[in-house]
């Protein structure tokens, strides 16, 4: 056995998402979101699941704040519901909503745990959608509004900010794909869509830079590391493709200002609608952010598919194992992304905002819940991303996803990311091999390992 030692100052920490765990969904001037919406219509969501309650954080995160610490986790990334602070998207702003973050984060306070805090998880305003959502303009002048009533009220709590949770899939699996809030399916909406948030993000990063100098801000991309299933020159331009369409989309307008030339000509041959590029819009989307955040689950191997429109390229399985959601698992991928981001778009620093497996998770004889899956899954992971580290990629946290059980959005509660499990039906916490795995290399700054 040897041991694996991250650098000092390593950041070990937590996330949960605010839909996927408050619950309140209509409580206390809380406003309607699109994914109350969606999650309420029949058919959306497995087992006509949703929201509602979920973990049930907006009552108990009192308890849930002290079993972090239990835990010895110092670092919790959350994220506020934009309808409980402006139930409308924009006007005037609920105090009770504004209240409720203050005491979640005097609470982390009381136990020495930093939040990081992202400003939008999926969770748009309805009465925004309504107005055309993130398709159209006018939605990156509210959450640019947004975002500058967080900084306000919460700057001098809140040091670590995230703009978007996955656009990628905000945009084009909500706007597109359809299975995902507000469930539409026009593929040049969700263009319209990815646009106005990276639109958004860049207004939010000036605004948090200008209000909050010493704070540090960032995006959190769900990237994949694409490559061909098969040796076929077509599969390998089907993966070049989907890398243009799921990683250098966003990563290209951030870091070098423009929109990558391959992706706008196909989709120009393709039909689609392409937003309005402006010259001062691509300014703000590359304004400088401090970090860049990386959620990385698994990696995506493609063959062509011109059924597939527009981008023409089908993600298959190709044999590695699979966890519960059916994800391949490649360590390996990890390290050819973190690499890859650092060839690519220069020696820039990342913190990785989420990674963890879903797996079948049952209470024994003995109630516990022994997860050896996904401690594996983790294990693995650290171990690939010790090595990029080790290599000259600057990567300074890695946040473990998720902390409690909850809503896994469209498949409801039948797939299980946490550390820590929740009956549903009784609300108790019990905490998983896993947990207690991850609260030990935390408080070693690294594990043994035999690999």
């Amino acid at each position: 056995m040897k041991k694996i030692t991250f650098p000092e100052n390593f950041i070990w920490g937590i996330g949960n998402g605010a839909y996927q765990s408050e619950g309140a969904w209509n409580e206390d001037g809380k406003g309607e979101s699109i994914w109350d919406r969606y999650g309420h219509i029949p058919g959306n969501v497995w087992n006509g699941e949703n929201g509602d309650v979920t973990t049930d954080f907006y009552h108990r995160y009192k308890e849930d704040i002290a079993l972090l610490a239990s835990l010895g986790i110092r670092h919790f990334r959350m994220s506020i519901a934009w309808t409980r602070i402006l139930p409308d998207g924009r006007g005037a702003v609920n105090p009770k909503g504004i209240a409720f973050y203050h005491n979640v984060f005097a609470e982390l306070e009381k136990y020495g745990i930093e939040p990081m805090v992202t400003l939008y998880m999926w969770d748009l305003p309805q009465k925004l959608q309504d107005a055309g959502g993130w398709a159209n303009r006018d939605t990156a002048d509210c959450f640019a509004q947004y975002a500058r009533i967080l900084f306000q009220e919460y700057g001098k709590e809140v040091s670590t900010w995230v703009t978007f949770d996955e656009p990628f899939c905000c945009a084009f699996i909500g706007n597109y794909l359809g299975t995902y809030a507000p469930g539409l399916r026009d593929f040049s909406t969700a263009l319209q869509a990815s646009y106005h948030m990276l639109l958004a993000h860049g207004k939010a990063v000036r605004a948090c830079h200008e209000m909050l100098p010493g704070a540090k801000i960032g995006i959190a991309l769900n990237l994949s590391d694409c490559k061909p299933a098969t040796d076929r020159p077509e599969d390998a331009g089907a993966a070049r493709r989907a890398d243009g369409y799921r990683n250098r989309w966003f990563l290209d307008p951030l870091y070098k200002g423009y929109f990558p030339e391959d992706m706008l000509r196909l989709y120009r041959e393709k039909g689609v609608a392409l937003p309005e590029i402006r010259e001062e819009d691509l300014e703000i989307m590359s304004e400088r952010q401090d970090f860049l955040g990386l959620n990385y689950y698994s990696p995506h191997f493609f063959v062509s598919d011109e059924k597939n429109w527009p981008v023409g390229a089908a993600s298959v399985k190709v044999g590695h194992p699979v966890n519960d959601i059916g994800w391949e698992i490649v360590p390996a991928a990890l390290g050819n992304i973190l690499r890859r981001v650092k060839e690519d778009y220069g020696d820039i620093e990342i913190q990785i905002t989420e990674n963890g497996s879903c797996q079948t998770d049952l209470v024994n004889r003995e109630h516990r819940v022994v997860d050896d899956g996904r401690i594996d899954y983790m294990h693995r992971h650290l171990a690939v991303l010790r090595e990029a580290i080790g290599s000259g990629v600057r990567v300074t946290a890695y946040y473990a996803f998720c902390f409690t059980d909850n809503v896994e959005w469209a498949l409801g509660f039948s797939k299980r990311f946490g550390l820590v499990y929740v009956d549903f039906g009784t609300q108790e916490r019990i905490v998983k091999d896993s947990g207690r795995w991850y609260a030990g290399v935390a408080a070693e700054n690294g594990f043994e390992t035999a690999l």
